[in-house]
């Protein structure tokens, strides 16, 4: 059985979610998700999640890119759903509680990204692991079925 492994473009892709979770912008994992996988609308879920429709498809797109296509990240996207890697968020009311640097809300993620690379690549390295922990359990899955 060859060892799972995963893409450069699977790794950029968790990456973008990890920065988005520190972030605290859950709603982009979860958007993503029920886009890809669900089918729901930009607009539907620009209203429920309060934002503009835009700002949902840009998170999509970007998502979709970092995978290296929409197949990928469809399965990307339900690969992170199964797995649990808690992330809390690093900024709060403008603060980054790890170096209390007030960070503006249009570049938390260009600080966390820039400022935290330690964080993120851990959480990155972390949430791979997980993935490819679920991936083998589904080839071993399949092998016994």
């Amino acid at each position: 059985m060859d060892k799972p492994s995963l893409s450069s473009s699977s790794v950029e892709a968790i990456r973008y979610v990890v920065i988005k979770l520190l972030a605290g912008k859950k709603y982009v994992v979860d958007a993503v998700y029920r886009y890809l996988v669900e089918g729901k609308g930009p607009s539907e879920l620009a209203s429920e999640y309060n934002v503009t429709k835009h700002r949902i498809r840009g998170n999509i797109v970007r998502f979709i890119e970092k995978s290296g296509g929409e197949r990928k990240a469809r399965a990307m996207a339900k690969l992170l759903a199964e797995t649990s890697i808690e992330v809390t968020p690093i900024v709060k009311g403008g603060v980054c509680t790890i170096c209390g640097e007030r960070v503006q809300e249009d570049n938390v993620d260009r600080h966390i990204a820039t400022k935290h690379k330690h964080e993120v690549q851990y959480l990155t390295n972390k949430t791979k692991m997980a993935i490819i922990k679920v991936k083998k359990e589904k080839e071993r899955e399949a092998m016994n079925s």
